[in-house]
């Protein structure tokens, strides 16, 4: 049987899972339930806990907890941590075991086979001690997927029990094939696969809404430039938005800008601020699966020049080829936490941006006019 008719038999159900920490992974979440084929029938699982959304919000946000958060995703600090938090997720699988069997009774054909993916470590490490439990249980056979969302080898993306982890880079792979063989951990295979990109964005522009993109960028441009400004789900980068904007304003008043922000309390103050800006297009929602398909709207309703962007999953926009729907021309903001770090590396091995040496020299010729 191939992939295609394994995943469109009718004994076969997919579940996908998500977890309220940002809108990364729930944007691979998309992406990957996007490229199945026609005919797949899928479930969506997910948590809407507000206090672990708050909790990643605070540490992504404030500079003490953010290098707490660093201290703990490397060296000896990472791998006790590690195995902490991997006893505290398979110890606390109930309720990730609860909502599974759920998905069984709601079916009205037990069904043969499912293939859950997970686009999150703490639901993937709670399925995977749960799972054979479940297929004894319900006689069925369960497939767990891991898909990891950064190209960052960070221990606890090593999930014992898993049927397969799919990673960005062989680099990945191999450093967290090393950890498993030092903590002696179960054996699980490997897939290294280009990253997952909403098949929206990797649609080939129309050849007018191409030389659009092109004039938005040539050195005598005359027309509006689109600007794409994703706020991030942990609402880090309002402060320098705020001052970009009208500082890009000032030098080139056709600037289009597109905010696409998620309405809670903390973007509140934001919202209200950028709105009295000139050419300012507000794209939001109180909830973050609204603001993933936005995103992807407003690429397609819009052909998007430049977008200033965290090298979080975001980076990865970076393999749309410029005739792409998602093809814009990518500016990174400061990146947050190590994962970032690694995805910047993920872009420069693969020639994707420019390494330091041509940066400093870019930079060079900007500062004397070209």
């Amino acid at each position: 049987m191939s992939p295609k008719q394994l995943l469109t038999d009718p004994g076969t159900i997919v579940v996908f899972t998500y977890a309220p920490v940002g809108l990364g992974h729930l944007r691979v979440t998309n992406a990957l339930y996007e490229g199945l084929p026609k005919g797949v029938k899928t479930v969506l699982i997910g948590s809407s806990e507000k206090l672990t959304e708050a909790t990643y919000k605070f540490v992504s946000t404030h500079v003490i907890t953010r290098r707490i958060m660093e201290w703990f995703q490397s060296g000896w600090p990472q791998g006790v941590y590690t195995h902490l938090y991997r006893w505290q997720l398979r110890t606390t699988s109930s309720d990730m075991k609860a909502k599974i069997e759920e998905i069984f009774k709601q079916q009205i054909e037990i069904p043969k086979r499912m293939i859950i993916i997970a686009t999150h470590f703490g639901f993937a490490h709670q399925i995977a001690a749960v799972k054979e439990t479940l297929e004894r249980k319900m006689g069925v056979k369960i497939y767990l997927m891991v898909q990891v969302t950064d190209d960052s080898p960070q221990y606890i993306w090593y999930v014992p029990g898993a049927d397969v982890i799919y990673v960005p880079s062989k680099k990945t792979m191999l450093e967290l094939r090393k950890y498993a063989m030092r903590a002696c951990l179960q054996h699980v295979k490997f897939e290294v696969l280009p990253y997952p990109v909403s098949p929206i964005l990797g649609e080939k522009l129309p050849t007018h809404h191409y030389e659009s993109r092109k004039e938005q960028l040539s050195k005598a441009a005359t027309v509006p430039i689109n600007f794409c400004l994703p706020v991030s789900g942990a609402a880090v980068g309002m402060e320098f938005f705020h001052h970009l904007i009208p500082q890009l304003q000032s030098r080139y008043s056709r600037f289009n800008f597109h905010i696409i922000c998620k309405e809670a309390p903390f973007t509140k103050k934001f919202l209200q601020d950028v709105r009295k800006f000139p050419n300012i297009h507000i794209h939001t929602s109180k909830h973050s699966r609204e603001i993933v398909d936005m995103y992807d709207d407003v690429y397609k309703k819009n052909v998007i020049a430049l977008e200033i962007t965290k090298p979080s999953e975001q980076a990865f926009k970076a393999l749309c080829d410029f005739d792409m729907v998602g093809g814009s021309l990518l500016l990174f903001a400061h990146p947050v936490g190590r994962q970032e770090r690694d995805n910047l590396d993920f872009l420069r091995r693969h020639g994707l941006i420019f390494d330091v040496k041509m940066t400093e020299k870019m930079w060079g010729m900007a500062a004397r006019g070209g």
